[in-house]
């Protein structure tokens, strides 16, 4: 099912990246070089205090007679209010209102889409204040912050979590949605027809669907799984190397909806630039996956090749080494089945669940061992968690409000795993502010 998007739009200049990297918790975007537009659209899924949504940072809205570069920027931003469930509209507090803010709020009214006011780069408490102005624009409630320095985002989150439209409820569908991605001639096609050949169970492609994606059923282990096979990202024929924006957008819509990945790579061949960015893609999506080195009919058991290759690709992940890589033969059907009870393990580890008595002894311990470091001198606590949802497991940490650096995240997320008995799966973590415990 899709997830609901938030676009942030606003005049040029006004933080709309900044505030797009810090809610992402500067995670490197998905940039999406759309056919015909001459600057980015950068589009990444986050999660919002446990609700998932994909956020857009779009180019600086311009006047309508604009032409050329900023005429196309324009436009680019016009599609992105047009897809958005819910809009951000920036504007920069310290400049004051312009004529472009009055003329974009007026265009984002019509839309009819909910819309939150937020009056960025109110960087120190003598800026307090400066938000005001921006009840001019008649936009409602206005949302003080700083995306440069973090302020204000609990609360900007909270708002948008309110707005959010519901999502309905899904279908009875007991099947885990499982998606294969990859490069092209890897082996994605021949896993697929060997995963459905095999357990001789559920073959049927499921009918309705207008995706690009082919879907069947099949079944293991009691449990039925719908593959997601989708489109290989693929090199675009054009100069340079840049991912075709197309097929990665494909796959990381397939992630969206998979439950668990199959990233398949080819184990006779060097670890290449789109295996790269589709490796990095999960973690960025977050997706519970599995790591398939495959075509290992082409190299002897034992080969030292094979060593190399699967420690190349064990460094590649070396930003998500909780996740398994195994050699198989989609060919031959070797190391299938290891393949597919890593994928049953992949599920039930994504589906715990935890009490909240569970998750804070395991906190105050990881604090106790380690406390994270003061944040501009600044003592940062944490005084409890909760379980938000899943899978995968996402937790909230409930703080004093200063942030917890990136190195230090990692180390949290690390020892949470390894405590709550997560060892394959990627977990979120969410920081909220609380005042007191």
């Amino acid at each position: 099912m899709p997830l609901p998007v938030v676009a942030i739009v606003g005049a040029p200049n006004v933080g709309k990246s900044t505030l797009f990297n810090r809610m992402l918790g500067h995670r490197k975007a998905i940039v999406s070089d759309k056919p015909g537009a001459t600057r980015d659209r950068n589009a990444a899924r986050c999660d919002l205090f446990g609700v998932s949504a994909t956020i857009v940072d779009t180019g600086g809205m311009v006047s309508p007679t604009a032409d050329g570069l900023a005429g196309q920027v324009r436009l680019e931003a016009l599609k992105a209010v047009e897809e958005a469930d819910v809009i951000l509209f920036l504007v920069d507090a310290r400049a004051g209102l312009t004529g472009l803010d009055v003329e974009v709020a007026s265009i984002l009214r019509s839309s009819g889409k909910p819309l939150i006011p937020v009056a960025n780069k109110i960087d120190a408490e003598s800026l307090e204040g400066h938000q005001f102005e921006a009840y001019r624009l008649g936009l409602g409630d206005v949302v003080p912050i700083s995306a440069e320095e973090g302020r204000g985002l609990d609360e900007l989150i909270d708002r948008i979590v309110r707005v959010l439209p519901a999502r309905p409820a899904p279908a009875q569908d007991e099947s885990v949605p499982l998606a294969i991605v990859g490069r092209p001639n890897v082996g994605k096609s021949s896993l697929f027809n060997r995963l459905v050949r095999e357990d001789r169970a559920l073959v049927a492609p499921l009918p309705g669907t207008t995706r690009d994606p082919v879907d069947a059923l099949f079944e293991h282990a009691g449990t039925t799984y719908r593959i997601i096979d989708t489109a290989g990202i693929r090199r675009r024929a054009r100069r340079g190397e840049e991912i075709e924006w197309v097929s990665v957008l494909k796959a990381r819509r397939a992630l969206e909806e998979a439950e668990i990945a199959i990233a398949m790579v080819d184990a006779s061949d060097q670890v290449g630039h789109q295996d790269m960015a589709i490796l990095g893609l999960i973690g960025q999506e977050h997706t519970p996956a599995v790591v398939a080195a495959n075509k290992t009919d082409l190299l002897r058991a034992g080969d030292r090749a094979l060593r190399t290759r699967l420690d190349e690709i064990r460094r590649t992940l070396g930003f998500a080494p909780h996740v398994p890589v195994v050699p198989v033969s989609a060919l031959t059907g070797e190391g299938v089945r290891v393949l597919l009870e890593t994928v049953a393990v992949l599920r039930e580890e994504s589906r715990r669940r935890f009490s909240t008595a569970d998750l804070n002894r395991a906190l105050q311990e990881i604090v106790g061992d380690k406390h994270p470091p003061a944040d501009q001198g600044r003592e940062v606590r944490f005084y409890d968690m909760t379980q938000a949802g899943g899978p995968p497991p996402r937790f909230i940490i409930f703080g004093n409000g200063r942030q917890a650096g990136e190195p230090y995240r990692r180390y949290l997320a690390a020892q949470l795993r390894s405590r709550l008995g997560l060892r394959h799966v990627p977990i979120i973590l969410s920081f909220r502010r609380r005042s007191s415990r």
